[in-house]
């Protein structure tokens, strides 16, 4: 299948009318239709003879210049009714005519004089200028109300697509107005997914179509098909439907004059066709967008303030579990009770709770742009100091390697929740990995940022969901049996993003998982002394 551009069309005079209907398509065109000419040209002889007949009786009583006058009105009504070939042929039959009737000798022709050869130059010029102009206007009027048509019918097609809502009621729509009133059958022909096109519900009486050319029209967003260069043969024209951001579908349309070029008027009409279907489907996907987008917005609304309400109703009793907690195990001797254990487990399900708590309500705020950032010059080896520590009972089956550069600079944070962030990739580690796997840190500097990785030895993450786990309630595997409601790397990613940074998972090459974030680095102001302050002490 070869690409080229499709030939311009061949240039011709206005075609047919059929059943009044907007769409003219010509079966044949003016000059060459052998059903048309013979009425037009018989009528323009008799015309010529019979004006010839009712000016003899009247040529006694009428000079030769009224007598013109009468052939040119024969003329005009021939020009006006068919058109610019039978006003030739009576204006030449008007001035053989005249010659042979009106002027001396009487019944024969006669060029001899110079009066006569000027009287039959005058009369043909004048009669085929006449002639011409009268078809000129007769064939403007047929152009002008040819395209008042056109113009009705878009309208009216624009009318009915614009109470379209969905891609299925542009496709009935646009097939139904044109069959309807053009009497030419389309099809519509939309992509999926993988810019495929669909093939349609054939019924009987369509056209069988040729997927193989619909998508080579697509994929080329050019024509192809009947009197195109790409598979002129074929028996249907395709033509690419171009919005204005990209190719939605393909328009195929069964003409009934296959075997001559398309005419300009049908070429334009077809193409203003494709245009306006295409226009309205890409209004139809964008409306769809924005209707699925505001569905998502409502209920992520909803269930932030769902999840804030809970999560604040929460805390308080949680808070208060603990501390009990504390007190009972303070109370209890510890050589001497049996419950210490339990009371040990109810502590740090308790604190499991409060972590939950407060990652719904970090989302909640963050989610509703109401979380203020508190930053302030932070030593990193004490945010990852205070995590490992409330972590202290989950981390107690994991080997810990922290390997932090010790000449790592203050960085300008939020110690709460970059702590937060710290406490949820190792709870996260922990809960996803064996009894006894090693768990790390490393932290270094390079130029203006700070990098951070928590990694694992443990069975890493499914491969190619690395990034899907940071969503909101997006966990690992589907059947897992380690607790929790999938929010921690979703806070953890908003926190980092509204320090400026990025955060993103990976699977370890040696095996296990690891997540690293970035801090954006400044220059930390430098500190100011008392004047009572000495920096060298004796």
């Amino acid at each position: 299948m070869n690409d080229h551009r499709p030939k311009p069309g061949l240039a011709s005079s206005h075609d047919h009318t059929r059943n009044n209907s907007p769409l003219r398509w010509a079966k044949l065109h003016q000059q060459v239709d052998s059903t048309g000419w013979l009425p037009g040209y018989g009528i323009a002889l008799l015309a010529s003879l019979g004006v010839t007949l009712a000016a003899m009786p009247l040529s006694p009583h009428l000079d030769h210049a009224n007598i013109v006058m009468l052939f040119l009105l024969a003329l005009v009504g021939v020009a006006a009714r068919y058109g610019r070939g039978p006003a030739v042929l009576v204006a030449v039959s008007n001035v053989l005519a005249f010659n042979f009737v009106f002027m001396p000798p009487h019944f024969a022709f006669a060029f001899e004089t110079l009066q006569s050869i000027l009287t039959f130059a005058v009369m043909l010029i004048v009669g085929l200028s006449v002639g011409q102009l009268t078809a000129r206007f007769r064939h403007q009027v047929q152009v002008a109300r040819a395209r008042e048509e056109r113009a009705c019918f878009l309208y009216e097609m624009a009318r009915e697509l614009s109470g379209a809502a969905t891609a299925e009621q542009v496709i009935e729509v646009s097939e139904r107005c044109v069959a309807t009133r053009s009497h030419v059958q389309v099809r519509l022909l939309l992509p999926n997914a993988q810019n495929r096109l669909q093939p349609p519900v054939t019924q009987p009486g369509q056209p069988d179509i040729d997927l193989a050319i619909a998508q080579w029209c697509f994929d080329h967003n050019e024509l192809a098909g009947l009197g195109t260069d790409c598979q002129p043969d074929a028996p249907l024209l395709y033509l690419p439907l171009k919005a204005p951001l990209r190719t939605r579908g393909v328009l195929v349309a069964a003409l009934d004059c296959r075997r001559l070029p398309l005419l300009p008027e049908q070429s334009r009409l077809l193409e203003t066709l494709a245009v306006l279907i295409a226009i309205v489907l890409e209004r139809v996907h964008f409306a769809a967008i924005a209707r699925d987008t505001q569905i998502k917005m409502e209920a992520e609304r909803e269930r932030s303030a769902l999840l804030a309400g809970l999560s604040h109703d929460l805390r308080t009793p949680m808070t208060a579990l603990i501390g009990l907690t504390d007190t009972l195990a303070l109370a209890l001797p510890a050589e001497q009770s049996p419950y210490q254990d339990s009371l040990m487990a109810i502590r740090e399900q308790a604190q499991r709770m409060v972590l939950l708590v407060d990652n719904l309500l970090d989302m909640a705020r963050l989610q509703a742009g109401r979380a203020w950032l508190r930053k302030d010059w932070q030593s990193l080896e004490e945010l990852v100091g205070a995590a490992v520590r409330l972590l202290e009972q989950p981390l107690r089956d994991h080997p810990l390697r922290l390997a932090l550069d010790p000449e790592l600079p203050l960085v300008d944070c939020d110690a709460i929740l970059i702590e937060r962030v710290l406490v949820n990739l190792l709870q996260n580690a922990a809960k996803h990995t064996p009894a006894g796997t090693v768990i790390g840190m490393t932290a270094r500097a390079t130029g203006d940022q700070l990098t951070v990785t928590v990694w694992d030895e443990g069975p890493g993450l499914p491969v190619g969901r690395e990034q899907a786990l940071f969503e909101k309630f997006a966990r690992g595997p589907v059947k897992s049996v380690v607790s929790g409601v999938g929010l921690g790397l979703a806070v953890c990613q908003s926190i980092i993003q509204a320090h400026g940074g990025y955060i993103h998972a990976a699977n370890r090459a040696t095996g296990g998982a690891c997540f690293t974030f970035t801090l954006p680095l400044q220059t930390p102001p430098p500190l100011e002394f008392s004047e009572d302050f000495d920096p060298h002490p004796t």
